[in-house]
């Protein structure tokens, strides 16, 4: 298939698995929130903040694993293709056991760290001890998937993970059923992350993604240092990554506590889900382009990847427009009034949904070229910079002071700083002089007839009709850059 047939069909998949993403936390929130209080399920909104932490030990290997995998997918048979799956595996499985024994770790410090309540102590222990466990089988079968992605045909990855989703929720709404309680969380996640193991192993043996026998190669010291450095590097920025956004529930269960940390995971949730709709349009382009890069036609790529990127950032703030308009009343009516929200705090998750995706499409060029240390240490000041932020102001400015903390670090550092590197790197006169600029201005201009309207404007209706004229307005800009691109060829 061409470039453009494998984006098409990833894309159609990626939202697919976004659709079966948005059921799963619409179904599953509500449905917690109604066998569970506030505290318990912001017990477990913890547990996944941590855990995603744990998931550093994986040290940006994923990504290396697979992004080398690309330069030698075309000769499967040479032994090079062989021995990067060989090492990868090897590596994994280390990280696995060093995975496990820090989960272990963390059951016993976290509680006391972060004064939990004592009678949800023991349950905070089961469920970190647990999830480290499913976390580690789960980067210990790493590598047998990663073939998709250097094949790209991510559109199979993405409808594991539909089928995966679907059988969490079937799964928690039976456990809650039947009396298990907060275990219930756990249980269904185990059952999906086993079909992420075993479904990824089976296909690419089908499609023949792994070498013959005779070529499956040898763990190699030079390789693993290699593959290492580019992992290094990644690691810098998932880790930036994590102290920004991983780290939010935890400065507010530590600064606010739980009652607030569950208010903040319910009203965030689309922010969550906005980032990965708009995420799936680079994400699925990311194969291709590296295949454009690797094979020397850089002009080529650059030119893709400004497309791509213009798109992004428009379809973000095209969305941004409408989470500011509607999330609050999404979560009152989700929650049944359990929740509340208010429009300065949706103004500032659209704003935060913008200038997210714009920084990860300008950090995702290097990335796809191989060489992210340019941008290794961005992400990882604008990290450390807001965590100083939020434990300095977080309990006098509350929510609100935590997400506009989050935004002005991510502008200050890593948006300006993605910024500068990429111009240097790939010079778009068009997009520096224009797209930043008409973005910003028309997402600062709504917001603030937004907010004027929901301060004198009482009736929902009226909130509604605003936000749909803003979004329609750009849309038209959306479609004007998107259909003359999946005319011709990516």
């Amino acid at each position: 298939m061409t470039r453009t047939r494998h984006f098409l069909n990833s894309l159609f998949a990626g939202y697919a698995s976004f659709g079966a993403n948005f059921l799963f936390t619409f179904v599953s929130v509500p449905l917690a929130l109604h066998y569970l209080p506030k505290e318990e399920f912001g017990l477990w909104s913890l547990v996944l903040q941590i855990a995603g932490y744990l998931m550093l030990i994986d040290l940006g290997m994923t990504s290396s694993v697979a992004r080398f995998l690309a330069n030698y997918k075309d000769n499967m048979e040479s032994g090079d293709y062989g021995n990067v799956l060989r090492t990868g595996h090897a590596i994994f499985l280390i990280q696995a056991t060093c995975l496990a024994f820090v989960s272990w770790m963390f059951a016993k410090l976290v509680p006391s760290y972060l004064d939990l309540p004592s009678s949800l102590q023991p349950v905070f222990g089961i469920l970190m001890i647990s999830q480290g466990v499913i976390q580690a089988v789960s980067l210990a079968t790493r590598s047998f998937g990663s073939p998709l992605w250097a094949h790209q045909r991510q559109d199979i990855t993405s409808w594991i993970a539909t089928a995966g989703l679907l059988i969490s929720l079937a799964a928690q709404w039976l456990g809650f059923i039947f009396g298990a309680g907060i275990y219930s969380l756990l249980i269904s996640q185990a059952l999906g992350a086993t079909i992420g193991w075993v479904v990824p192993f089976l296909v690419c043996r089908h499609l023949h993604l792994y070498p013959s026998p005779n070529n499956q190669g040898h763990f190699r010291y030079d390789l693993f240092f290699r593959m290492f450095h580019f992992g290094r590097d990644l690691l810098l920025m998932q880790l930036g990554g994590l102290l920004c956004s991983g780290s939010q529930i935890i400065v507010v269960t530590k600064t606010l506590g739980l009652e607030a940390a569950a208010v903040f995971s319910v009203a965030t949730k689309a922010l969550t889900m906005g980032q990965q709709l708009i995420g799936k349009i680079l994400e699925n382009s990311a194969p291709g382009l590296t295949e454009i890069y690797v094979q020397g036609d850089h002009k080529r790529f650059a030119v893709r990847f400004y497309q791509m990127t213009t798109i992004s950032i428009s379809a973000a703030t095209a969305l941004a427009l409408g989470l500011m308009g509607a999330n609050r009343i999404f979560v009152s009516f989700w929650t049944h009034d359990l929740i509340h929200w208010t429009p300065i705090g949706d103004a500032l998750l659209g704003a935060l949904l913008i200038t997210t995706v714009a920084t990860r499409c300008l950090q995702g060029s290097f990335g796809m070229s191989g060489d992210v240390s340019k941008v290794r240490f961005l992400s990882l000041g604008e990290g450390i910079l807001f965590i100083g932020l939020s434990l300095a102001g977080g309990v006098k400015f509350g929510l609100h002071g935590i997400l506009a903390f989050s935004l002005l670090s991510q502008i200050a550092v890593s948006l300006v700083g993605a910024g500068i590197r990429t111009g240097q790197s790939f010079p778009w006169p068009f997009f520096w002089k224009t797209v930043p600029w008409c973005i910003s201005f028309s997402y600062v201009v709504s917001a603030v007839i937004f907010l004027w309207i929901a301060e004198f404007f009482v009736p929902t209706s009226t909130q509604i009709l605003t936000t749909f004229i803003l979004i329609v307005m750009m849309a038209f800009f959306l479609l004007k850059m998107l259909v003359p691109i999946l005319r011709g060829q990516l």
